[in-house]
């Protein structure tokens, strides 16, 4: 009797292990990232090459993982429910229930979540290490994988759904990690490299975190004269401007700096904003950089207004403020360099303006502030101050100390940022 129960503890023993192989295999595959393996079969990495070739056919591949995976588990159920029950004392009607709770433990821990957490964490080089043995397990269930495969596809056809392809479209971020292995290895220049990065973020991100607010926000009132109009497109250094009816929530369109000199040419010059305004967009502040650029583009326009929630406008959006995400700090309309951060090298300081996007002071102070419910420095020291400051008024966070520098009426406009010093 002891003999029996020895070899079948053996037999559960070496069953629990092809479990876990086979657990983890179909996990360590199934999350390989594609472009590293690439990257690795180039460089010749030892074993890349067969785990490629194991993944050109990847129906193939999960079909025979998945039937040795079955086939292994069924056999744990039986072995181990008659080693258990075995065990037991005899007479018992509850040992098959005890027997299965057991064996149903044994094999989720041992076969499943163990492997599959270490398959998901060492993918590559369980996998190089499983290949070999995974190409003659796939050659020996190829007859079998055949007819699954055919009787899979009709069922997937039958369904309306789609057969899985041998080479699909690279996802986002696999396409993230080619750009940056690109960047590493010298075939991608850097710069190019955090373009790439940066336009892969636009549909990812609110065009409010990019847009110039409400409050920062220049615009002229329909009735106002163009000679008004054009001395303030000259000072403010742009080439558009909103035209608003009453006020700046009632938003008619843009006048162009292109317009106002026409106008000055035929000797126009006693007409209004209003007279020469060019049709605007409107697009809602939380909708992604990615779709009020794509709006841009089917217009042709430059300029899109935006609104909050109640309709009421939040601020404006131009195509220089969305390829300055991709391209960085760009010069602006007036041919000015615009810089939200600047720093004072002697001193370490930091300038910044109040509507600086957390974002941005974060990657240059190489701390992040990002972890409250703000989206400017200004909404940051109002959160931690819960009022509106007072010029040099000091605040401590993340150990920088911020500095109220300039004041707008209840506007934080300008602040600067040091190294806090014990």
């Amino acid at each position: 009797m002891e003999g029996y129960m020895t070899v079948y503890l053996i037999i559960l023993v070496l069953l629990l292990v092809l479990s876990a192989f086979f657990s983890s295999a179909e996990t360590a595959f199934l999350s390989l990232d594609r472009v590293r393996l690439e990257h690795f079969v180039r460089e010749s990495i030892p074993g890349a090459r067969r785990v490629s070739i194991l993944l050109e056919r990847p129906q193939r591949l999960l079909s025979a993982i998945l039937i040795g995976n079955n086939l292994v588990n069924t056999a744990v159920a039986a072995v181990g429910t008659v080693l258990v029950a075995k065990m037991m004392p005899s007479g018992q009607g509850e040992n098959i229930i005890i027997a299965t709770l057991v064996m149903t433990i044994l094999l989720v821990i041992l076969g499943e979540v163990v492997p599959k957490t270490l398959a998901i964490t060492h993918s590559f080089a369980i996998s190089r290490l499983y290949a070999p043995l995974l190409s003659l397990w796939s050659t020996f269930t190829r007859p079998l994988v055949a007819i699954l495969n055919i009787l899979t596809i009709q069922l997937v056809r039958i369904t309306g759904g789609e057969e899985i392809t041998t080479n699909p479209a690279l996802s986002m971020p696999e396409l993230r990690t080619a750009i940056r292995l690109g960047a590493e290895t010298g075939s991608l220049e850097t710069e190019a490299s955090e373009r790439m990065l940066g336009a892969m973020t636009l549909q990812q991100r609110q065009v409010q975190e990019i847009m110039v607010s409400r409050m920062d926000m220049i615009a002229v009132e329909q009735n106002q004269p163009l000679l008004e109009v054009s001395n303030l497109l000259s000072t403010a250094g742009f080439q558009r401007l909103p035209v608003y009816a009453s006020n700046p929530d009632e938003v008619m369109g843009y006048v162009h700096v292109s317009d106002m000199n026409a106008a000055h040419l035929e000797g126009l010059n006693d007409r209004t904003a209003g007279d020469i305004m060019r049709t605007v967009l409107f697009e809602s502040e939380l909708a992604p950089i990615a779709n009020v650029l794509d709006l841009m583009r089917t217009h042709g326009s430059y300029l899109v207004m935006l609104v909050d929630e109640f309709g009421s406008t939040s601020g404006l959006v131009t195509l220089e403020d969305i390829m300055e995400e991709v391209v960085g700090h760009m010069r602006s309309e007036s041919g000015a360099e615009i810089s939200r951060v600047t720093e004072e090298k002697k001193t370490g300081r930091f300038f910044v303006d109040g509507n600086t996007l957390l974002v941005d002071i974060s990657s240059e102070l190489s701390v992040d502030l990002t972890d409250v419910d703000a989206n400017t420095v200004a909404g940051l020291l109002l959160y931690h101050l819960r009022r509106f400051p007072k010029i040099e008024e000091k605040i401590d966070i993340h150990g920088y100390r911020f500095t109220v520098l300039e004041m707008d009426g209840r506007r934080i406009a300008r602040v600067s940022i040091s190294k806090k010093t014990t």
